[in-house]
């Protein structure tokens, strides 16, 4: 717990995070498929017979919405917060397939016998949120803060002015302080959403799929975010000087930067396609 702040995390690879104001409540993110039983359990045990008020979506990934199905049914009141490019992903069939393809592949990588079985009509955004809007939990908030570069539809949420909910653009922090860049739409919107991030100073930082950073890395975490993204650009750029194909710089990207503890956090499968998207994008120039 950090003050009115609880993990609710439901499984590997599906952290969220729930915010209890005296009014109402938030959830951070909520998760894979596979994760919504014991997230819904571990929320429930937080908040007793209160409701479910908000969850809000780090971006439109499988692995950060997956479970919202699973809390609408469970909370029918209950609105999702996100971006309006999120908004839009969610509108579209193929996009709702790939979401549920992943979601079954993700739970049969972490060993879970959960049937992935929702309606895709309850996978939407209901409220789209921009720059600075905050919400007032009573005595808490959430703000919104925009950070592209993951992805589109990428955000930043600050709880109670103080405890950041880092998005996934400015990379991920393992527990032993190393940076995992994940600029997958684009390293120039990366480096900007990190500038942005840094300049709010916030005194608490949760990275995405980690967790709380230690608070003897929080002075470095921005500049090591900043240099995860350089390197990994100059890594692939030093390869296709040397004519390396897609294939090619993928396999060494993989042998430099996959390891047992990164594979905790994120299955082989999606780790291969975030990073191909990645290198696609040092590619392509943006």
């Amino acid at each position: 717990m950090i003050g009115n702040i609880a993990e609710v995390t439901g499984g590997k690879g599906g952290e969220a995070y729930l915010v209890t104001g005296l009014e109402k409540s938030a959830l951070i993110d909520c998760g894979m498929a596979y994760c919504a039983p014991q997230l819904i359990a571990n929320i429930k045990k937080v908040l007793g017979v209160r409701k479910l008020d908000y969850i809000f979506l780090g971006h439109s990934h499988y692995d950060h919405v997956g479970a919202l199905p699973y809390l609408k049914e469970e909370w029918p009141d209950v609105r999702a917060m996100g971006a309006q490019h999120a908004a839009d992903v969610l509108q579209r069939p193929n996009a709702l397939k790939k979401i549920r393809q992943l979601s079954v592949m993700a739970g049969s990588d972490f060993g879970s016998e959960e049937a992935v079985v929702y309606d895709d009509r309850l996978m939407k955004v209901d409220v789209v949120v921009h720059e600075n809007d905050t919400f007032d939990l009573g005595g808490s908030s959430v703000m919104v803060i925009e950070t592209p570069g993951h992805t589109k539809c990428s955000l930043t949420f600050i709880a109670n002015g103080d405890v950041m909910f880092a998005s996934e653009t400015c990379g991920v922090m393992t527990k032993e302080g190393r940076v995992y860049p994940a600029f997958v739409n684009s390293y120039q919107e990366a480096l900007r959403s990190i500038e942005k991030c840094s300049r709010l100073k916030p005194k608490i930082i949760i990275s995405p799929h980690t967790g709380l950073v230690n608070d003897r890395d929080i002075p470095a975490y921005w500049q090591k975010c900043r240099t995860a993204a350089e390197e990994c650009r100059g890594f692939v750029l030093r390869l296709l000087s040397k004519g390396y194909d897609e294939d090619r710089v993928f396999e060494q990207y993989r042998k430099a930067y996959r390891n047992e503890g990164a594979s905790e956090l994120q299955p082989n499968f999606a780790f291969e396609i975030n990073s191909r998207a990645m290198i696609r994008t040092i590619i392509c120039g943006k």
